[in-house]
């Protein structure tokens, strides 16, 4: 879209059930120039065994750039298998020229960390993992999650524990509009974000708390988000990167109006941002 300041993408969420092909299709109906490729779908790239360079050559064929890779999870539980985890995702994400690889904590209401414990594994995870996507020359976007169980919820927690590590060099924040509502983060770190996402909650039976992944819809009016303040205050703090659309509502990524759909959504992101409202 002319005169963004920031660049859309679609997250592979959008439409899982889609094939690559028509995945591509969808993406360039929508009249959007970036893709975040994810690791956990099904039957789908990377999980099926499609070989990076076969991904990167349709991507490049449809002139699709990759905005991230989506993601190392339970990045703050290290072990050796998580290792072994880390460097072939890494080596996938760079084999596709993506900036960065999404890293997610772990979220289980029965992980029985203390808080002094999730401080101490959150720093060793990053501690472990520099060293790899320094290798690999990627960034690891850090993405507080606000769910029930989160042993990482908060951005601030997130800034505090990189510059313990002296590891501004390989992390930034991957930023969630709808996690940062869901938990009642506050504070805003806008130069320390690399990536963000977007999705839209429009009901109103529940409390943020409440809310779950398949409640996350598209973005557009009655939006309790409020993605596009959201948004507006990370780009009016000089944010120009990847604005990723994430939703997980089966009704959305299964309507015969999806690309309609999104190219609405888009549009009026778009248009909110322009306008500063």
């Amino acid at each position: 879209m002319t005169g963004m300041p920031v660049t859309f993408a679609m997250n592979r969420t959008c439409a899982p059930q889609l094939s690559l092909q028509s995945f591509v299709g969808l993406v360039k109906a929508a009249g959007i120039a970036a893709v975040e490729i994810r690791n956990d779908i099904p039957a789908r790239e990377f999980m099926d065994g499609t070989a990076p360079e076969d991904l990167f050559a349709t991507l490049q064929d449809a002139d699709l750039r990759v905005a991230s890779v989506n993601a190392l999870q339970r990045f703050n539980d290290w072990s050796g298998e998580r290792e072994s985890e880390a460097r072939s995702l890494m080596a996938y994400a760079a084999r596709l020229e993506a900036p960065g690889v999404v890293l997610c904590p772990v979220h289980d209401p029965d992980h029985g960390w203390s808080e002094a414990q999730s401080e101490r594994n959150l720093r060793d995870g990053l501690r472990k993992l520099r060293p790899i996507l320094m290798d690999f020359g990627l960034k690891g976007y850090v993405e507080p999650l606000g769910m029930p169980g989160s042993t990482l919820k908060l951005q601030r927690k997130a800034v505090e524990a990189v510059t313990d590590i002296d590891g501004w060099d390989t992390y930034q924040l991957c930023f969630d509009t709808f996690q940062f509502f869901r938990c009642g983060d506050e504070r805003l770190f806008p130069e320390r974000i690399g990536l963000a996402h977007m999705s839209g909650i429009t009901r109103n039976d529940l409390a943020p708390e409440c809310l779950t992944e398949p409640d996350r819809g598209l973005v557009g009016d009655g939006d309790r988000v409020r993605n596009v303040a959201q948004l507006k205050a990370l780009v009016d703090a000089g944010y120009t990167g990847f604005v990723s659309m994430e939703p997980f509502n089966p009704a959305v990524q299964q309507s015969p109006d999806l690309a309609e759909g999104l190219k609405a959504s888009f549009a009026h992101v778009g248009d909110g941002l322009r306008a500063g409202r």
